[in-house]
Formats: structure tokens, sequence, C-alpha cells
């Protein structure tokens, strides 16, 4: 064997390429975890959103108003503004108010109205819940 040999072999070029694709294949898994999860996170912020944006607007008409009916879980405020779930959206007088919802539930007993809405199940995400109680002042 010649003693001042210079350069590498093959044997530890094939081995340096194995350790850097390993370590670029760590790296590129990492990466699309992460991008994953913000992803599902983002959607699953957006449905909250959704159902906080909802319940506030109706919380709002609600407290603005002179008269509030619920008959089968459609909402009448003031005789003039209808508000129900038609095909996953939460309508005001047939003009979508809040879309990607998967119920919404209303009920009235004297001057206590309980709201409660879900959004759209998400893969990967859980469903949205958000309820709320208001107390209509005469």
């Amino acid at each position: 064997m010649l003693k001042n040999q210079k350069g590498l072999s093959l044997a530890e070029v094939l081995a340096g390429a194995a350790l850097l694709s390993l370590i670029m294949i760590l790296g590129s898994s990492i990466f699309l975890f992460g991008q994953k999860q913000a992803i599902n996170q983002s959607a699953q912020v957006q449905n909250q959103a959704d159902v906080r944006l909802g319940l506030n607007i109706i919380t709002k008409e609600i407290r603005k108003a002179s008269s509030v009916t619920v008959i089968n879980n459609v909402l009448t405020i003031n005789d003039t503004d209808i508000y129900k779930l038609e095909n996953g959206n939460l309508t005001k007088n047939g003009v979508p108010v809040i879309s990607s919802l998967k119920d919404f539930k209303i009920q009235m007993a004297g001057t206590k109205v309980t709201i409660s809405m879900s959004a759209n199940n998400t893969p990967n995400n859980p469903q949205t819940t958000l309820s709320t109680t208001i107390f209509i002042r005469k």
C-alpha cells in the first residue's frame, strides 16, 4: 500500500453521501410536519373565529332589539330580521352571514335566550362549539 495517498476512497464517499442524505431527509420531514401543523392550526383558528363572530353578531342584535322570538331554531328580531341555519350557513333574511357552521341551536325561556353554535369539523381538528346565554331587558 502506498503511504502518501491523497483523496477519499469510494467507501468514504458513499458513507458521507448516505449521512448527508439522512440529514436532508430528517430536515425535510421536520419542515413538512411543521407546515402540516401550521395549516391545521390555521383552519382550527378560522373555525373558532367564525363561531365567535356569529355569536357576537347575534348577541349584539338581541341586546339592541325591542322584540325577540324563537320558534323551531329560528330567531326573529323586531319582527323583521330572521336568523336561521340553512345549508351550513347562518343566514339573516336569507343572506349568508357566517359559513361553515355545523349546528345552530337557539332556545328561549321567558327572558333567557341560550345560543349554541358549532363549526364544521375539519380533518385533524376537533369540533368548535361555543354557547352564550342572554337575558333580555324589558
